[in-house]
């Protein structure tokens, strides 16, 4: 007998490019979601067709290899081309601006909420993430501005110190010259939250916050709430997830946690209203989602870091739709806050 999960819609979704925490890894500059929402008989046409023009002797059809060579590329514009409206939802991070927001979000944020000024108002902490990530490398020593933030990584993944953290800031606004003393002024709020630091590294130990870093699972849970205003409720089928298989009670909970940005208001429920995980060769959606998120994974990562080719540039109008929400940086600064000084 069916139960009552079985007959809603099923939403499936895979990821490109996950380090975990480890969002510094030169090589793999962008994290990329994808989930698509596709009859059984639809998507199993679509990955059949997609194999028909492949080598007999070629295995699974991953993004990866398909994108390599030219027949692969022409067999995934075909198979993108055969997607209807809708059916493909994406969202995506710039890896080193999200751990320029999280230093914010982690060290800062907590520094002015006790000071009575919530800094997700207004995206007060998007704003100053925007201000480090342009100034940063220009007003102080790029190296050093490097350096502290690979500190702040290493430092959440607890291979280095909390000094050698602290260090690390300390070094990068000693290279900043007294005629920005205005933008030094910003880095000393980082050293002011010792403090802050103490406590967030003693949670660390606990394993209270293990995944922080790992962008998996805010990206799911916005892919979700897109899914939502379509579906309303739906199943949601994942690639084989450690992170997500951790977090899944998490997620499920969102709604009983305040929503930041919202004085006074909760976050949203999850519309996904159960988790499964399956492998990509038992579903043809999960291949579809592979296909998708390996897409605009590459197409963005053309735009963070340059180089690419012209299959990148082309993947732009076909990827483009598709992405609902995104870590990234704006080159936009609006503090609505007259001064460091002000806090």
């Amino acid at each position: 007998m069916d139960t009552a999960s079985d007959l809603l819609p099923v939403v499936y979704a895979d990821e490109s490019s996950n380090s975990g925490q480890n969002l510094l890894d030169p090589h793999q500059p962008v994290f990329t979601l994808a989930g698509v929402h596709l009859s059984d008989e639809l998507a199993a046409s679509i990955v059949d067709e997609v194999r028909s023009q492949l080598p007999s002797t070629q295995g699974e059809a991953k993004y990866s290899s398909l994108a390599r060579s030219s027949g692969g590329r022409k067999a995934l514009k075909r198979a993108f081309g055969s997607l209807p409206e809708g059916s493909v939802r994406s969202f995506l991070m710039d890896k080193r601006f999200m751990v320029v927001t999280k230093l914010v979000d982690v060290l800062v944020e907590p520094l002015a909420d006790a000071d009575g000024l919530n800094l997700y108002e207004d995206q007060r902490c998007l704003a100053l993430s925007e201000l480090l990530r342009m100034a940063g490398p220009v007003l102080g020593d790029e190296a050093a501005f490097q350096q502290m933030l690979q500190a702040f990584v290493d430092w959440v993944r607890q291979r280095v110190a909390t000094e050698d953290f602290f260090s690390a800031i300390v070094a990068y606004r000693a290279s900043i010259p007294e005629e920005h003393a205005d933008f030094a002024g910003w880095i000393e709020l980082l050293e002011y939250s010792r403090g802050v630091a103490d406590a967030a590294a003693a949670d660390l130990v606990a394993g209270e916050q293990r995944d922080i870093l790992d962008p998996a699972v805010p990206a799911l849970y916005c892919l979700c709430t897109s899914f939502g205003e379509a579906l309303e409720r739906f199943r949601l089928v994942h690639d084989t997830s450690k992170v997500i298989d951790r977090n899944a009670t998490l997620l499920r909970m969102a709604h009983l946690l305040p929503d930041l940005a919202r004085p006074g208001h909760f976050n949203d429920p999850l519309p996904a209203v159960q988790i499964d995980f399956a492998n990509s060769t038992a579903h043809p959606q999960l291949q579809i989602a592979d296909w998708a998120a390996g897409a605009v994974r590459q197409w963005a990562a053309h735009l963070a870091v340059g180089g690419g080719d012209r299959f990148s540039e082309e993947l732009a109008d076909v990827v483009m739709p598709w992405v609902v929400g995104a870590v990234w940086p704006t080159g936009e600064v609006d503090l609505r806050a007259s001064s460091p000084e002000g806090r």
